[in-house]
């Protein structure tokens, strides 16, 4: 079967549309309505005598054949996209770009990168940032710093920054020295989180807690906004251990025992897998992983 550029124009609709598993999130994506998106996918299905895609009520789901097609076909874009990367950036290029997550690079890399300019002037790092893993599919960068499990098919990754989570409030809350008498009283205040709110029912079991209520949990989306609130002392907030040192150390914040939480996921630096490392990125992937081991916490 010939690729035409017709055919190639609904694959690549076909695996916007199947990576995202939204028609809404592919046209986005690729700038062009949802109706030209499905007439793409359709014309695909009948070209190929095969279906692809199930359209259920307000989704959608892939078929055994459009799982492998849309698997081929990210790899083959993939590919391509890197082919193209090696001819347009050279060594000789002086800008680095990296992906970090927005808390990530405030409270740990922006405070550290008077020393990464001291040994490198003229390197031009540029961070972008984004609340998603670095996809060098179809972001400029070169790597990333991500908050994930991790595990991510198409990048080499090293951990930079475990994901433990810690209980912690202001000191100026009011049920404070109620709580420190007796921890149990700690399950009827406002407890916060980010994540995921059976977090806090792990943590009270590691804390030897036996929880018998109905946890008040409220889920915030961002960790700047879980930060002030607990600052604020609107209630307690399960926050990584390895990014709240500084606001420990000048008493803006304590810790209630000394409990911690593994949620899955951690901060990793990540690079395209199987692309040779260029000069500029192994510089920095040394001096991340020497900030790393001279003082792995903010």
């Amino acid at each position: 079967m010939t690729l035409s550029a017709t055919l190639v124009h609904q694959l690549r609709a076909f695996e916007a549309v199947g990576r995202h598993g939204s028609f809404k999130r592919a046209a986005d994506e690729l700038s062009v309505t949802q109706s030209a998106l499905s007439h793409q996918v359709r014309h695909l299905e009948q070209h190929l005598g095969v279906a692809l895609l199930l359209r259920l009520h307000r989704r959608i789901e892939m078929t055994d054949e459009g799982r492998q097609l849309c698997a081929d076909c990210t790899a083959g874009l993939q590919t391509l996209e890197r082919a193209v990367r090696q001819l347009t950036h050279t060594d000789a290029e002086s800008t680095l770009t990296v992906g970090v997550a927005p808390y990530f690079s405030a409270r740990w890399l922006t405070p550290r990168l008077g020393r990464w300019w001291a040994r490198h002037p003229n390197i031009d790092l540029q961070l972008r940032h984004a609340y998603q893993p670095a996809d060098f599919l179809h972001d400029k960068v070169d790597a990333g710093i991500s908050w994930g499990h991790g595990n991510w098919d198409e990048a080499e990754v090293k951990p930079v920054l475990t994901g433990e989570l810690v209980a912690v409030c202001s000191p100026a809350l009011k049920s404070l020295d109620a709580v420190a008498k007796d921890i149990g009283t700690l399950t009827r205040q406002r407890l916060m989180c980010e994540f995921d709110r059976r977090h806090w029912e792990l943590w009270f079991r590691n804390a030897g807690v036996v929880v018998s209520r109905k946890l008040d949990v409220v889920v915030f989306d961002d960790s700047h906004a879980l930060r002030r609130a607990a600052l604020e002392g609107h209630g307690v907030a399960l926050f990584f251990r390895g990014l709240v040192q500084e606001d420990l150390a000048s008493g803006q914040l304590v810790q209630i025992l000394d409990v911690h939480i593994d949620p899955g996921s951690a901060y990793y630096f990540v690079r395209p897998k199987g692309k040779p490392i260029g000069p500029k990125l192994a510089a920095f992937q040394r001096w991340l992983m020497d900030e790393v081991r001279r003082a792995p916490f903010a």
